[in-house]
């Protein structure tokens, strides 16, 4: 019997997980206005900080006729009131306008996308703000922003090799490299399988920023998962460990970096001396360790410690819990307490595997009827090794003087490859009046 196997790293990453909360906001639209507001306007302009220093991109000039500004204002205050539906029937409105000038357009496309986003349009919104940057008529407060959703919006729709080029074109065109971006060219990078260029973007974004978001140590993590550089992902963990040395989710994720690294002394020493700390509570904390236990050959500690987690009710009844606490003892050679798990466990089973492990160590310690129910119950419900179960049940049946029905569990078991001969061999002792002897 083997020892069960500890699973793989697993991270759930949403397509979302890097997508901001809202779209980026439109400036409000002024009205049609004399030359003094003009020249006030500008002039306050200039006060105001450029968010773009770095831009190549000038400014172009803006002509909004005045009536639709005002329309378009009334739509950006309906969307914000929750009225999608009045909010872009007004900017149809001002498509439709005779008077459009190119920036007119561009801004109302521009809040078109966000409004179709907000109705679940994901294709309507992309092809709208794609519209909007290409008239190239938006100020740079708008563009930028425009480009930057529309990458956030290309992730979410997983159009990703589309996202990571719109965040480079972001970064070349406004001159910021705001961690932000980065992530989001990471994120979708990992999702288009570029797992070493997502490390290198991620890197970048991370070293840029004072307080990276989890989730972007979770996409890293995950790069370096699917290129199996364990070596690096634990160096990560154990980063963030040192941190934060009570948390559970980074001492499970580390662990199981060691497990896929083939360091299971190490994981088992992590776990062990988070138990030590209290921190072993749940009945995944419980499994992983006794999983590490039995594949550090050491199962009568991974039974017993499943024993107290059924105890202090961390552990609740399932055939998955049950079956592993019987493997812990069949490989700690305790067969009585193996036995007796199994039979826990089959109750709860979806097919006879349990029931057929239970038989077969009935059958080592020669108790031959509960071998035969067990067996019998494992053949009517399903087993993978039918052969091996028939040839056990065969053995129980001429134990225990049924030598009709033992003939016919051995003939069903010639019917199977890998037990075939064993079969044929059993069969003429027991046709013969005798069994094979024991090696």
């Amino acid at each position: 019997m083997h020892a069960p196997t500890v699973k793989k790293l697993v991270l759930c990453l949403g397509a979302a997980t890097l997508l901001a909360a809202g779209v980026a906001s439109a400036s409000r639209i002024p009205g049609e206005r004399n030359s003094e507001q003009q020249r006030s306007s500008r002039s306050s302009s200039k006060q105001t900080e450029n968010a773009y220093p770095n831009a190549k991109r000038n400014d172009p000039k803006t002509d909004m006729p005045g009536a639709l500004g005002t329309k378009l204002n009334k739509a950006q205050e309906a969307a914000s009131d929750g009225d999608t539906d009045k909010a872009l029937n007004l900017i149809d409105e001002v498509l439709a306008d005779k008077k459009l000038t190119p920036y007119a357009k561009a801004f109302s496309l521009y809040l078109r996308s966000n409004a179709k986003w907000e109705k679940e349009d994901g294709a309507g919104a992309i092809a709208d703000l794609k519209e909007a940057i290409a008239l190239d008529a938006l100020p740079n407060s708008n563009q930028f922003p425009a480009i930057y959703t529309l990458a956030q919006f290309q992730l979410q729709e997983e159009q990703y090799a589309d996202a990571a080029k719109t965040v480079d074109q972001y970064i070349e065109l406004s001159g910021d490299k705001k961690p932000e971006a980065l992530a989001v060219k990471a994120n979708a990078l990992y999702r288009a399988d570029k797992f070493q260029d997502a490390i290198d973007a991620m890197k970048l974004a991370i070293a840029a920023s004072d307080k990276p978001q989890e989730s972007w140590n979770q996409i890293l993590m995950a790069s370096y998962f699917e290129l199996n550089q364990y070596g690096e992902a634990a160096k990560l963990s154990e980063e963030q460990l040192a941190k934060n040395p009570n948390d559970k989710k980074l001492i499970q994720q580390l662990a199981s970096i060691y497990v896929n690294d083939d360091k299971n002394d190490k994981a088992l020493k992590l776990l062990s001396d988070a138990k030590g700390r209290g921190l072993i509570t749940t009945a995944d904390d419980y499994k992983l360790l006794a999983q590490l236990y039995g594949q550090a050959e050491k199962p009568a500690e991974g039974a017993a410690l499943l024993e107290e987690g059924f105890q202090k009710g961390a552990i609740q009844p399932s055939y998955e819990m049950y079956k592993l606490l019987g493997d812990s003892y069949a490989l700690a050679e305790n067969e009585p307490k193996a036995i007796d798990a199994y039979g826990k466990a089959s109750p709860l089973a979806k097919d006879g595997e349990a029931d057929l492990l239970r038989g077969q160590l009935q059958i080592n310690n020669q108790q031959w009827a509960p071998a035969k129910e067990s067996l019998t119950k494992a053949l009517s419900r399903g087993v993978k090794r039918q052969g091996a179960a028939y040839v056990l049940l065969g053995n129980a049946e001429n134990e225990l003087g049924n030598k009709s029905a033992a003939i016919a569990a051995m003939e069903k078991a010639q019917g199977y490859e890998e037990t075939r001969q064993m079969a044929g061999t059993w069969l003429k002792m027991i046709k013969g009046g005798g069994a094979p002897k024991k090696k």
